[in-house]
């Protein structure tokens, strides 16, 4: 069997002013070309855990493997250098963005720090996430958030990510943009066989886009399973409140 593209072995995180761990003790593994979906409530350690597998925050304890070779301890820089593939799109892309750059800097920043070549990818990629012919000109404070969104998307793809982390990135757009969204990132996955670490509070968001799914509750993984299973028969009493809630709503 191939190895995983992603895999997690005993992670804890803990930020420098805390006493305690804000992730314990996770393990979990993401294949290429899949959707695993991270649930659980504000607070519980969701976006905490997506910045550590950006290599933002440090683990203190535990291994991180990126297609097997161990980059727990490499900086942001070093893992470029070594190939790791790994882009973040983040909640709101307004505070995200730079508002001083135009689209088209925005786009090409992660390229021009790699110092890769630019030419043509901003159009190619701003075409292909659906924004205005005039967009690359523009600054993001021009745009809507579910454009924006779409701007940030398009900065994640420029770097030619086998993984994207992807953080609440559809909560703070309303019904009809999420869905867009929503489906341009399944579409993105099909044509790239990409793999996404989908994050949210909202499980019917995870039910449509993901195809694993992780509950987690006080920094601690407590179920995971397919998503079809999870939703379908939760073996964990909180798993079982988030469906129910779900259902009922």
């Amino acid at each position: 069997m191939n190895a995983p593209l992603l895999k997690l072995k005993n992670v804890s995180i803990r930020y420098a002013d805390h006493r305690l761990d804000a992730v314990r003790d996770v393990s979990l593994e993401v294949a290429a070309g899949s959707t695993l979906g991270i649930v659980g409530e504000s607070g519980c350690g969701k976006s905490t855990l997506a910045k550590c597998l950006a290599g933002l925050l440090p683990a203190r304890t535990g291994a991180i493997f990126w297609n097997g070779h161990d980059i727990t301890t490499q900086s942001p820089r070093q893992r470029l250098n070594s190939g790791v593939a790994i882009q973040i799109v983040f909640q709101d892309p307004q505070s995200s963005l730079n508002p001083r750059l135009s689209i088209r800097d925005v786009i090409l920043e992660p390229l021009r720090v790699a110092g890769l070549p630019t030419e043509g990818i901003a159009e190619r990629l701003s075409e292909r996430v659906g924004l205005p012919g005039d967009a690359l000109n523009r600054r993001p404070h021009e745009f809507s958030g579910g454009q924006r969104q779409r701007v940030a998307i398009a900065r994640a793809l420029a770097g030619q990510p086998s993984l994207i982390l992807l953080d609440e990135p559809t909560s703070a757009l309303d019904l009809s943009v999420q869905a867009q969204i929503l489906n341009l990132l399944l579409e993105l996955q099909a044509e790239r066989n990409l793999a996404y670490v989908f994050i949210s509070h909202d499980l019917a968001v995870v039910r449509h886009i993901a195809t694993d799914v992780a509950v987690m509750k006080e920094g601690v993984i407590v179920e995971q399973r397919d998503c079809e299973s999870a939703f379908r028969d939760p073996t964990h009493a909180y798993t079982r409140e988030l469906v129910a809630h779900l259902h009922a709503s």
